[in-house]
C-alpha cells in the first residue's frame, strides 16, 4: 500500500486554500515582506495592488496542490507560462534572502495555527525552499 500524496495529507483543496489565505493575511502584517517592508515593489503592491490578493491566494493554492500531487494545476499570470517556476513572477520583485526568510517564517507560523503535523510542515517548507533561487532572482547578481 502507497502512501497518500503530500496533497491527501494536508486535507485537499479546502484544507490547503484556508493554509494559503492564513498565510496571506499574515504575510500582509509581516514587517520584513509585507506592507511596510523597505523593498519598494512590495510597498506598492500593499499600497496599490492588494486588491490582487484574493488572486494570489487562488494562483497559490493551485501551486501548493499541484506541488503537492493534487489534481488541479497552477496557472500563470503569464500567457502560455504554467510552468512552476517561480522566477518569471517574482524577478521584477527584487525580493531579498531576508524577505524570502521571514516569508518562510510566516509560513511555518500559519502552519503551526493550522496543527499541520511535523512530516507534512517539514515536507511543505522544503517544497517552498526549493524555490529560493527563483523568487530571490531578481537581487542574484
Amino acid at each position: 500500500m502507497s502512501e497518500k500524496s503530500l496533497y491527501e495529507r494536508l486535507g485537499g483543496i479546502y484544507s490547503i486554500a484556508a493554509v494559503v489565505e492564513h498565510f496571506a493575511e499574515a504575510l500582509a502584517e509581516d514587517p520584513v515582506a509585507g506592507k511596510n517592508s523597505p523593498n519598494p515593489f512590495l510597498k506598492d503592491w500593499y499600497a496599490n495592488r492588494s486588491w490582487r490578493a484574493a488572486g494570489f491566494i487562488v494562483l497559490t493554492t493551485l501551486w501548493v496542490s499541484e506541488k503537492a500531487g493534487g489534481p488541479y494545476k497552477y496557472v500563470s499570470t503569464i500567457p502560455n507560462d504554467d510552468k512552476l517556476d517561480l522566477e518569471p513572477t517574482h524577478y521584477d520583485m527584487r525580493l531579498t534572502e531576508g524577505e524570502f526568510a521571514a516569508a518562510g517564517q510566516v509560513l511555518a507560523n500559519t502552519l503551526d495555527h493550522f496543527e499541520v503535523p511535523e512530516k507534512e510542515k517539514n515536507e511543505v517548507l522544503a517544497a517552498f525552499t526549493a524555490h529560493k533561487d527563483e523568487v530571490i532572482s531578481g537581487t542574484i547578481r
